[in-house]
C-alpha cells in the first residue's frame, strides 16, 4: 500500500517523506524501517 500512495503522490508532484503507523502501543515510521527509500528533490 505504501508504493501505491507513494506513486499517486508522485504523479501529484508531492514528495513522501515518510509513513508513519500508530498503534496503542507506540509508533513507528517506515523510513526508519528503511521501507522507504530517502530520494532527494
Amino acid at each position: 500500500m505504501t508504493k501505491v500512495i507513494i506513486d499517486a503522490a508522485k504523479a501529484l508532484d508531492i514528495i513522501v517523506h515518510d509513513q508513519i503507523i500508530i498503534g496503542k502501543n507506540g509508533h513507528v515510521g517506515l523510513k526508519g524501517l528503511t521501507l522507504i527509500e530517502h530520494r532527494s528533490g
